[in-house]
């Protein structure tokens, strides 16, 4: 069997075996599940990011950034709306500066490595915990799915439209494979996907929510690609891991949706609701 096709197959058997699990929490009527699997992306993903930029440094750093990663995650999720968060992010910032000062490995470092800290306690926790907090939200799952749809329409739309219409250049010094053509079919394919929530599942969706979900959302998601392609080739890294057989990174797998979940949350709480 050639590898390809059984990189195929390792990438079927992925999907099929996490997707059931996935889509059962979403529509649990508790909200524990969505949470539970957000706890699990900060880990895997902020584990991965830390792989990447600091896996020449001594292993208790990524261990550290992690541990706050869960409490800054479970802060927001338990009690998103009074100071928990803020106290997570005063103390895990004050106990990573000090860490630094007094057992950084080169002095030279000491104040990059602390920035890369302090960034990889946001970029994952930070983006993905509202993905748990739709849930709590009037038709949370149906918000939720509609999050997936339109990340995922826009990046199949983009690499289809990309490879049949594609000319343009979009940030080559990034991600030379993405045009112009392929980000204008993605926005559409997102445009769709809320057409499709509106018919199906989540009448409550007007035309204009949906576009203004369904647009910003789907460029977003885009940006999302593009940050992560940037702080793979600013390291040399090709993929972000291997947490997931046959499809690499869980990070490769989520960055798009890192810069969907947080606007499509904060539109849902205080526009549509409120």
């Amino acid at each position: 069997m050639k590898d390809a096709n059984r990189n195929l197959i390792v990438r079927i058997a992925s999907a099929a075996l996490l997707t059931p699990p996935l889509v059962l929490s979403v529509f649990w009527s508790r909200p524990e599940g969505i949470a539970l699997w957000v706890l699990l992306a900060i880990v895997i993903g902020q584990g991965e990011f830390y792989w990447i930029a600091l896996k020449e440094d001594p292993p208790w750093l990524r261990v550290v950034g992690v541990f706050w990663g869960v409490v800054l995650g479970a802060a927001l999720y338990f009690d998103p709306f009074t100071n928990a968060a803020l106290v997570t992010l005063i103390v895990a910032t004050l106990s990573l500066a000090i860490l630094q000062l007094f057992f950084h490995s080169e002095l030279s470092r000491a104040t990059a490595q602390l920035g890369v800290m302090l960034f990889g306690l946001l970029y994952v926790p930070l983006l993905i915990t509202p993905l748990a907090l739709l849930k709590r939200l009037p038709h949370g799952a149906e918000w939720i799915i509609l999050v997936f749809c339109v990340t995922w329409f826009a990046d199949t739309g983009a690499y289809a439209a990309g490879r049949t219409f594609g000319r343009h250049k979009l940030y080559p010094k990034i991600s030379p494979g993405k045009t112009i053509e392929g980000a204008l079919g993605g926005v559409l394919a997102a445009v769709g996907a809320a057409a499709l929530a509106h018919f199906w599942y989540l009448p409550e969706l007007t035309w204009t929510h949906g576009l203004l979900i369904a647009i910003p959302g789907s460029l977003l998601g885009m940006v999302g690609d593009l940050v992560e392609s940037m702080i793979k080739r600013g390291y040399g890294a090709k993929d972000s891991g291997r947490a997931i057989p046959g499809h690499g990174g869980l990070l490769d797998r989520i960055d798009a949706l890192l810069f969907v979940v947080p606007y499509v949350y904060l539109y849902v709480n205080y526009v549509v609701i409120r």
